[in-house]
């Protein structure tokens, strides 16, 4: 993602959450009309879906590493987020290569996922 792209992002990310932020400030007031609006516009959403998503810890310790799966609702693969953390630290999404998305690809594919844990 470019430089470009994230300013943009993290300006409507802005954006988005003072709203949400008014639409809290309403429904903490003591007036009903407001109380009402903000009710509204808290449940006036484009959609909700559902998502699972597997830690799959591959070491642990000091580094960690795993990859974070998801699948949407109907068990279909959405992303593979290979991920690093260290000791006292949250954990990072690393930059892949398509290449290594590949890999990643084939791995999961080869746990069977879908057919065992998300079958349960």
């Amino acid at each position: 993602m470019d430089n470009q792209t994230k300013k943009e992002g993290q300006e409507y990310s802005n954006d988005v959450i003072d709203s949400m932020e008014e639409t809290l400030n309403k429904l903490n007031s003591n007036n009903d009309d407001l109380y009402e609006e903000g009710y509204e516009e808290l449940f006036d959403c484009l959609s909700i879906s559902k998502e699972t998503i597997i830690n799959y810890l591959i070491t642990w310790g000091g580094p960690a590493y795993r990859l974070q799966i998801t699948f949407n609702e109907d068990k279909e693969l959405v992303s593979i987020k290979p991920q690093y953390q260290d000791w006292g630290t949250y954990w990072v999404t690393m930059e892949t290569t398509r290449k290594q998305d590949e890999i990643l690809q084939e791995y999961v594919n080869r746990l069977a996922l879908d057919e065992t844990i998300l079958s349960e």
